[in-house]
This record gives structure tokens, C-alpha cells and sequence, in this order.
């Protein structure tokens, strides 16, 4: 079976100005073009082969057309600065690259654009830039010419269609006229092009981290970190790539253990005794920090950086130690990050460990966190505003079903249902002998009320509006630190 062809559609854009350009040679790396306008140099020594279906599209202001996209005779003004002779025709921007591209069939398009004198212009620009970009294409932009405000406008239309196009970015580049030097052979000036990569790949570190730190998710660093070897590697020195290999491999493997520590959390990995724990996972994310260098190179800054934050932001993880820390400590990331499924799921788990602990029963057992622990709260709950004798009878049935449990499951033995009698009697007395206790079996119905709302997509009796969901997550967490405070007093 043949291999699908994968190869995105390339789009070369520039911005035309109106100044009068000298004939220059520029340059990128080792490969050189002599000509007048940077934008055929680019698209010679940035953009790689190109074929039919690939596009060239030049954005225009009037003057800018006037004066270097159309064939015209040179000015009086030009005549007499040695510029061109009279008779002579200036050949525009549209001949040259006509030539350029030779029988290729490559489309060369026009695109009048504003000037960007005021916000509404600027607004009109973004939107004219923005149309001429097709789904999926990959772009490489030259923003020499053209107004101060271009570049900047530029990067925001890119990263924009990047998400919203899915475009991928070939490259942006600059030709540093300012910057080059007359070479003593040619008398030419010698202009290099920049290769403003770099700055598209701040704009991704800074959208990993607001990802992180405004909603806890460590997927886009993961998979930056990786990409920003590949950016980099080029340009590292031989005597280098050793050191800066060993040390990007660090920082990809600190990011993967976050990615995994996020996406614990997301999953509510919370059994300490599992290998993929969050626990574990905090750990393992921690312990590859530490082998990671503290002396990063500048390529590296963002990263740097972000380590802070995300030291910071995982504080709240530092002292867990025991199953009921490290869950409340989740609640609490799940409210900070929005993430209120998982938040609910983990508060109500939190919860029965709470008991689990303070029975001496075991945390990671489903029999004595469902079979024992909920089910007893739960029958007791529907009875908790009546009489003694009604909560006496909903222990007896709660026993009655225990009794049974090994009928309906083989894998409970009998041993462990007189120890799940011990226990829960011990709860229940724990329970009904104090008033304060008794709050949390409210609390228990509401918090899985609300978690059976969202589990069941809605379908259920006591359907919430989703802003009530959210402030409730907060409420039931405080309420539940307020009764382990207030449990042994």
C-alpha cells in the first residue's frame, strides 16, 4: 500500500512596503541571493521546494503597489540619485517573482490591507491577513517591509490560525537590512535574514503555561519540551551537542513525569498502592526535577521559568504524605484548576478514606469503603432525622446485608465479614453517639448527589445548573475540613 501523502500546501506571505530598496545580497546560513526585494530572497532560501499547488500571496497598501508591485518608470527623483536612468522600466515586486517561480503554475496573489493607523485599522489588517490563510497550510511570513506594527500583527494572526486553521508555521524571517555590511569584492551589501522561530515558539510556552497554571493540565509542556530540541539543535555548536542533548533529554523527561502527574489527577488515579498513583506520580515528577540542571542556557529561559511556577503551583502536594492528604490536596487542585468532575469524585473518595482511617479499616479495599463504609452511611442518613430506634434498624438491615455479602461476592471471605461487623459497629456508634459526627452523613449524601448529577450527564432526579456544581465543590470541601477539625474535640 502506497504511503499517504502527508505534505501540507506551502504558503509564502509578505507585507510590501513603499521604500526605494538597494540591490543587496542576502543571506540565511550559507545560502545567498542577490537581489533588490527581500521577499524573492526568502522565498528562494526559506521556503524549500515548492510545486503547483503552493500559493505566494503579497499583501499591499495602495502606496506599496504603486510603488513596487507594478512595472513603472523610475521618478525624476530616482533619475537624479543614480537609481535609474530615464527610459529604464522598475521592475516591480510582481515581474520578479513571476520570474522567480519560473513554469512552476504557482499562484501569485494580491491582497490589499489597511495601514493600521488606528485600532479599527488594525482590527480590519488582522481580519485581511487572516482570510488569505487556508486550513491546514503551512506558512512561511516575511515581515520586513511595511509598517512598524506588522511583525507584532503578524505573530498574533499566526497564532491564531495555528488553533483555529490548524496551520503550521515554516518559518517567519526578517531581512536585517539595517544590520548588514558592504562586502569589499562586490561593493554589495551583505543582508542577513533572521529566522524569528524563537519567537512563535515564547508564544507556545506561554499558552503550556497558562494551560498549567490556570487549569493544571501538563499535556501542551510535554509536548513542547520535545519540540524545542528539535528548534534549537540546529544551531548548537558541535563541541555543545553532547551537554545540550543530555540536558534537553532532562527536561523532557521532567516534563513527561508532569504530563503523568496531570494526568493522574485527571483520570482520579488517588490509591496510593497503585503504580500510576498521583501519589506516585508527584513523587517520580520531583525526584526527576532534582537531576535536571539548575544552570539553563538562555534557549532554555522559558522553561526555566516555568519550573517556578509549577513548583509553586504543586506546594499543596509537598507535605501529603497519607491517603486522606494527598486527596484533600487534589479537592483542592481540582478547585483551582475547574476541574469539578474529578473534584466531586475525589472528595467523595476522600471521604470514605477519612472514615476508612479513623475505623482502622483498610483505605484500598472496595469492601470497606462501599460494603462498609458507604452503605452503612448511607442507610443510616435516610434515618438520621428520626428516632433512635429507626437508626437502630437500619444498622440491623445494614448487618443483615453484610451477613450476606459473601453469597453475592466469593471473593469475601468470613473472616473478613466479622471483621467488617466489628468495624462498622464501631462506626456506628462512632456515629450516633455524636452530634457532630452525624454532619457528615448529610454531607456524604449531598457530595455524591452531586457527583451521580455529573457521572450520569445530567440524567438524574436533582438535575443542577452547572454554576451551582462548581460553587458546591468549594462549599462541601470547606464543610468536610471543618468536621475533621471539629471530630476528635
Amino acid at each position: 500500500m502506497a504511503k499517504e501523502n502527508t505534505r501540507r500546501r506551502k504558503h509564502f506571505i509578505a507585507v510590501l512596503g513603499t521604500g526605494n530598496y538597494t540591490p543587496c545580497t542576502y543571506f540565511l546560513e550559507e545560502q545567498t541571493c542577490d537581489t533588490k526585494f527581500v521577499q524573492e530572497a526568502v522565498l528562494k532560501l526559506a521556503c524549500g521546494e515548492l510545486c503547483a499547488e503552493d500559493r505566494v500571496t503579497i499583501c499591499l497598501t495602495e502606496g506599496a503597489r504603486r510603488q513596487n508591485w507594478e512595472d513603472r518608470g523610475y521618478t525624476q527623483r530616482e533619475i537624479e540619485n543614480h537609481k535609474g536612468a530615464e527610459g529604464e522600466t522598475y521592475e516591480g515586486l510582481h515581474t520578479v517573482l513571476k520570474r522567480c517561480l519560473g513554469e512552476k503554475n504557482i499562484r501569485i496573489e494580491e491582497k490589499d490591507i489597511a495601514t493600521g493607523q488606528n485600532s479599527r485599522e488594525i482590527a480590519r489588517m488582522f481580519s485581511e491577513i487572516y482570510e488569505v490563510i487556508d486550513e491546514e497550510e503551512e506558512i512561511y511570513f516575511d515581515v520586513t517591509h511595511g509598517l512598524r506594527n506588522i511583525p507584532m500583527l503578524v505573530m498574533a494572526v499566526l497564532e491564531y490560525a495555528k488553533v483555529t486553521k490548524n496551520i503550521s508555521i515554516g518559518g517567519t524571517y526578517y531581512g536585517a537590512f539595517e544590520v548588514g555590511e558592504t562586502d569589499q569584492e562586490t561593493k554589495k551589501k551583505r543582508v542577513p535574514i533572521y529566522d524569528l522561530s524563537f519567537y512563535h515558539m515564547i508564544m507556545n510556552w506561554s499558552n503550556a503555561a497558562n494551560s498549567f497554571i490556570k487549569y493544571g493540565h501538563g499535556d501542551e509542556i510535554n509536548e513542547l519540551a520535545d519540540e524545542k530540541w528539535r528548534v534549537i539543535a540546529p544551531t548548537v555548536p558541535k563541541e555543545q551537542k553532547n551537554q545540550m542533548g543530555e540536558m534537553s533529554g532532562n527536561l523532557n523527561n521532567v516534563a513527561k513525569k508532569l504530563q503523568e502527574f496531570t494526568a493522574s489527577i485527571e483520570t482520579g488515579r488517588g490509591n496510593a498502592e497503585y503504580n500510576q498513583s498521583v501519589k506516585k506520580c508527584y513523587e517520580n515528577y520531583t525526584a526527576q526535577k532534582k537531576t535536571t540542571s539548575e544552570k539553563l542556557i538562555e534557549e532554555y529561559y522559558p522553561f526555566r521559568e516555568l519550573l517556578d511556577k509549577i513548583e509553586h503551583k504543586m506546594e499543596v502536594f509537598k507535605d501529603a504524605e497519607s491517603n486522606l492528604e494527598v486527596g484533600m490536596a487534589v479537592v483542592d487542585w481540582c478547585i483551582d484548576n475547574h476541574m469539578v468532575q474529578q473534584g466531586y469524585t475525589a472528595l467523595e473518595e476522600t471521604v470514605k478514606t477519612f472514615l476508612c482511617e479513623k475505623i482502622g479499616a483498610p483505605q484500598d479495599k472496595e469492601f470497606w469503603r462501599e460494603t462498609v463504609v458507604k452503605r452503612l452511611c448511607s442507610g443510616l442518613y435516610n434515618v438520621v432525622e428520626k428516632d433512635s430506634e429507626a437508626m437502630n434498624r437500619s444498622f440491623e438491615d445494614w448487618k443483615i446485608f453484610l451477613q450476606k455479602a459473601g453469597e453475592r461476592d466469593r471473593r469475601i471471605e468470613n473472616r473478613q465479614i466479622q471483621d467488617g461487623l466489628e468495624k462498622g459497629t464501631e462506626l456506628y456508634e462512632m456515629i450516633i453517639g455524636n452530634e457532630r459526627h452525624r454532619k457528615l452523613l448529610k454531607l456524604m449524601d449531598q457530595i455524591s448527589n452531586r457527583r451521580n448529577d455529573i457521572s450520569h450527564f445530567g440524567f438524574t432526579n436533582s438535575t443542577a445548573k452547572a454554576e451551582i456544581l462548581k460553587d458546591q465543590l468549594k462549599i462541601r470541601t470547606d464543610e468536610f475540613k471543618e468536621i475533621q477539625k471539629e471530630w476528635d474535640l
